[in-house]
């Protein structure tokens, strides 16, 4: 059995986790096998479903606490456990976990890029030229979501290098297709039968910008009195949120439905999919609403990876005019979805592809490792 230990910051709902979930539960599992060290207390529903997995949950200390208390929790878990591999997803701080890593002899050492966000400050641009110089020492394989994501975190030039990989975020396609039937079901359930429904998931954060959205919505409501606004997600922002819709006087047409289960069927209810992003290394939601074949609007500040699909448009954030025209287009030309399974399979965003390619990586370091 090859074992690996992920390390990441917290395993709830969406995020870094839903990612490591999906490519567990698509591995063989009679050859490798996910262990999980996390960083933080946030603890969860994909922490659940792993266990399930069966996968094991272990703590380590935050690294702002002290680092030689963390390589000094991470050594004893990474002697303990006989790992073959650390797989690091904390962008340019991944190579803290993998300097321990490659101390005690670890042959299989991934650091693991998942955002291409800015840094305003000298002090977060000296970190992340740090990152890109140490995380290539001391990783074996650099993995990004996206070629943005990798630059940003890496740079350039180790990008290039064969050592690196474009490995999107991928998912079970075939499980967000559209369905006419779950869609008259879930619109029923819901209650926007007779609405015009744009809809947004995912965590709700200062960097996914809902703020943003609502300057939006509250703009094509004033001339499409039918449209609803249905946000589902929970997350740290998720207070100011609501706070800004009831001051706001949006209650009647910004719904806030909380964490979901029926992702995929929500997908089907809506009639358009947007995200406001300030910035994102890869948007996994995107690529679950290209394959339900909505139409899709993102900011321009998000990866360029989706610009592929024809459903797929990319907005500038300082100007709410474009957003709610498109939003007009969408209401007043309602076509049928759009089929782009195909072609998302052929740009790698089908999970059983990406995971085989991951599968390839871990499978360099099997044979003389076992």
């Amino acid at each position: 059995m090859f074992k690996i230990l992920h390390v990441m910051a917290g395993a709830d709902a969406g995020g870094i986790s839903t990612v490591v979930l999906n490519y567990y539960r698509y591995m063989d599992q009679t050859k490798f096998h996910f262990d999980i060290a996390l960083t933080t207390d946030t603890v969860g529903k994909n922490a659940e479903e792993l266990v399930k997995l069966g996968a094991n949950i272990v703590r380590l200390p935050l690294k702002s606490e002290g680092i030689a208390e963390f390589s000094k929790e991470l050594e004893k878990i990474l002697i303990t456990g006989k790992y073959n591999a650390v797989h690091v997803h904390e962008n340019e701080t991944s190579y803290v976990a993998l300097r321990v890593a490659k101390k005690n002899g670890i042959p299989c050492r991934i650091a693991h890029a998942h955002t291409s966000s800015p840094y305003s400050s000298l002090k977060g641009e000296i970190r992340r030229l740090s990152g890109c110089v140490l995380n290539s020492y001391y990783a074996t394989n650099v993995i990004a979501c996206g070629q943005l994501a990798g630059e940003r975190v890496f740079g350039r030039f180790n990008m290039r290098r064969k050592k690196a990989t474009v490995l999107p975020n991928a998912i079970e396609l075939e499980k967000y297709l559209f369905d006419n039937h779950a869609r008259e079901i879930k619109r029923k359930e819901l209650e926007v039968e007779d609405k015009f429904v744009v809809g947004m998931i995912g965590r709700i954060s200062k960097e996914k910008n809902h703020s943003k959205a609502l300057e939006i919505m509250q703009a094509f409501h004033q001339i499409v009195p039918d449209g609803i606004m249905l946000i589902a997600g929970n997350g740290e922002d998720e207070k100011n949120l609501q706070k800004r819709v009831v001051n706001g006087n949006m209650e009647d047409y910004v719904k806030l439905l909380g964490r979901r289960e029926d992702a995929n069927e929500l997908y089907m209810a809506f009639d358009i999919f947007m995200l406001t992003s300030l910035h994102e290394g890869f948007p996994i939601a995107g690529v679950e609403a290209v394959a339900s074949g909505l139409p899709v609007l993102l900011s321009d500040t998000i990866t360029k990876e989706l610009d592929v699909f024809d459903n797929v448009s990319y907005l500038p954030l300082g100007s709410i005019d474009k957003w709610v025209d498109r939003l007009l287009f969408n209401r007043n030309n309602k076509t049928e979805r759009f089929d782009e399974l195909s072609k998302l399979k052929k740009q790698g965003f089908d999970i059983v592809a990406s995971v085989q390619k991951l599968e390839n990586i871990y499978a360099q370091y099997v044979e003389t490792n076992l």
